[in-house]
């Protein structure tokens, strides 16, 4: 499991979900709003293992 620091979009995307829940939006925007939530979490997954993956490259020093 990769532990980073939440990021603006996924916080956002949250709030979002969160603001539709509480107005009794309609289930296509609820839905919708879900669908943000995971897409940005996604995306941020991903660019976390990106990174680790150069760092890890970094670190390692070849020698012939």
């Amino acid at each position: 499991m990769v532990i980073y620091p939440v990021p603006v979009e996924v916080t956002q995307a949250r709030i979002q979900l969160l603001v539709d829940q509480t107005a009794k939006a309609p289930p296509r925007t609820i839905n919708d709003d879900l669908n943000a939530v995971y897409q940005a979490k996604a995306v941020a997954e991903e660019a976390a293992l990106q990174e680790a993956r150069t760092e890890e490259t970094s670190m390692v020093d070849v020698k012939v």
